[in-house]
């Protein structure tokens, strides 16, 4: 009697045990429905979801950052359109307190997407930044890249922007503001910055932007003193990557300078000059 009782409880454990496995696996048979089972921080979500997410910016603007190795990156990430475009920060970053508080300061209130290779490293990070109290939403991609990739979603590589095309006068006067426009194309529509050295030199600039792939953009300029002058332009995409330099000459004449100058200067002295000529011409 007493080996039948056990029997019957075995049987019945195996049973139970079944029957939660069953429905664990139906509840999770799809990343789909695995999402839905999450809704704290962070938030899973599909491949599918961090798509739509990363397609459409009616829905507000989501950041992907892909947490994998430099070697990992260099081969391809996902590809989303500017300015849902990824950003790179490896895990081992968000360990460091120092870089933690600036990640934390820099994208405070946004919308992010983590990925990492399939899911594990990603996850973590949420886990870091959530207990941190980012102030912002956190979505974990489940499946990763390998999974983006398996559903027939595409990734890219980064090339470098196309040097800058730069027109205006060739031309101008001292003191006078002149207006330059500058222009670009990024293969893969990158946003993009400009760093526009006016001195010729390459160090008396800054980056400027972000600025959309191939929009013609203006920027002004005053020369206080005549001479020869090289505008120097570079542009980088949004990963940092640089194009060459493109350079522009420029002249400042003398002539009208010192006429101007001049003419300033006799009419100021003599301010009744301009009448007694008038006078003499009959006028």
């Amino acid at each position: 009697m007493k080996k039948i009782i056990i029997a019957i409880c075995v049987i019945g454990m195996m049973l139970l045990s079944s029957g939660i496995s069953i429905s664990a696996t139906n509840k999770y048979s799809s990343y789909d429905t695995m999402s839905s089972a999450f809704n704290e921080c962070p938030v899973n979500i599909t491949v599918h979801e961090a798509w739509a997410f990363l397609t459409d910016t009616g829905n507000g603007i989501q950041i992907p950052i892909d947490v994998r190795r430099e070697s990992e990156w260099n081969t391809g990430y996902i590809d989303t359109p500017w300015p849902e475009s990824p950003t790179w920060y490896i895990k081992d970053l968000f360990q460091n307190a120092t870089w933690l508080q600036w990640f934390l300061d820099t994208y405070a209130g946004e919308e992010i997407v983590l990925y990492c290779a399939g899911g594990y490293r990603s996850y973590l990070v949420s886990l870091i930044l959530c207990d941190a109290g980012f102030s912002g939403t956190v979505y974990n991609m489940l499946g990763g890249i390998g999974d983006w990739k398996a559903q027939g979603y595409p990734i890219r590589n980064n090339s470098q922007p196309a040097a800058p095309e730069i027109s205006g006068p060739l031309t101008v006067n001292v003191k006078d503001p002149i207006d330059y426009t500058f222009s670009t194309s990024d293969a893969e529509n990158d946003g993009v910055y400009y760093w526009i050295d006016w001195c010729g030199e390459g160090h008396c600039g800054e980056w400027l932007g972000p600025y959309s792939s191939e929009e013609e953009m203006t920027f002004n300029h005053t020369w206080e003193q005549t001479g020869t002058y090289i505008i120097k332009a570079k542009v980088k995409d949004f990963y940092d990557n640089e194009s060459d330099w493109t350079e522009y000459e420029i002249t400042v004449p003398r002539t009208k300078t010192f006429e101007s100058t001049f003419l300033e200067w006799f009419f100021a002295r003599f301010p009744n000059t301009f009448s007694i000529i008038k006078y003499i011409l009959g006028l």
